[in-house]
């Protein structure tokens, strides 16, 4: 198995104490001598996972200080991996906030910027959101695809690459938020009005119906956590 493998192994491992409560902010990390006898690995994988966990903002190393959990505030909670291990329900809340205060702005911007080339990809995966029956999770990737279609159509680099990093919280919360009964009738609909107002490029009405959609979203939201 390769050193890079070997160190994701720790990293995930890590990222999963982290996100269960085991380790926590200010805790130490074990030391390298103490990694190396649990994970079976040379020094050499250790070191390589302690940089990735730096880089990731989830741990400070300090010479004569030892290695310990950064504050919470500081930690990449958007990274691929913590969100694979740890994106659960009470990530919910906070994606959902964040996105009501995206999705309207992006919807807005898109209405203006629009290219024929937009429209058409918002109008097939539509189309293809339309014929999606029974599968949360085909649903869920659907629904992602056409959100991001709407922030390309911004012609934003910045907004668009914002809008990409909440993605994958986005998969689960998707897959959750179709438990509720017609929540993706309710999301082919407003994605139809909101498709409706962007073609006709008027920004406000975008804006509102994409609020509206938002608000559905999180009545959806709390009835399939209620009811799961």
């Amino acid at each position: 198995m390769s050193l890079r493998k070997l160190s994701d192994q720790i990293v995930e491992d890590i990222l999963s104490q982290l996100g269960s409560g085991q380790l926590g902010e200010g805790s130490t990390v074990p030391s390298e001598m103490t990694l190396c006898a649990t994970y079976n690995v040379t020094r050499g994988v250790v070191r390589e996972a302690i940089r990735s966990l730096d880089a990731k903002g989830f741990i400070k190393v300090s010479q004569g200080m030892g290695t310990v959990i950064a504050p919470l505030h500081e930690w990449n909670v958007l990274d691929p991996i913590w969100v694979a291990l740890n994106s659960d329900s009470s990530y919910f809340d906070d994606l959902q906030t964040t996105r009501e205060m995206f999705e309207p702005e992006i919807a807005a911007l898109a209405a203006r910027n629009a290219t024929p080339d937009n429209l058409k990809e918002l109008e097939d995966i539509l189309e293809e959101q339309k014929l999606c029956l029974g599968d949360a999770k085909d649903f869920a990737q659907i629904d992602i695809a056409w959100h991001a279609a709407l922030a390309r159509a911004t012609q934003n680099p910045i907004l668009n690459q914002l809008h990409n990093s909440i993605a994958n919280l986005g998969i689960k919360v998707r897959i959750e938020n179709a438990k509720c009964p017609n929540a993706v009738e309710h999301a082919t609909y407003w994605h139809d009005e909101i498709m409706r107002a962007v073609t006709s490029g008027d920004s406000d009405l975008a804006k509102a119906a994409m609020r509206m959609h938002m608000n559905q979203v999180r009545a959806d939201l709390e009835i399939a956590l209620q009811s799961s």
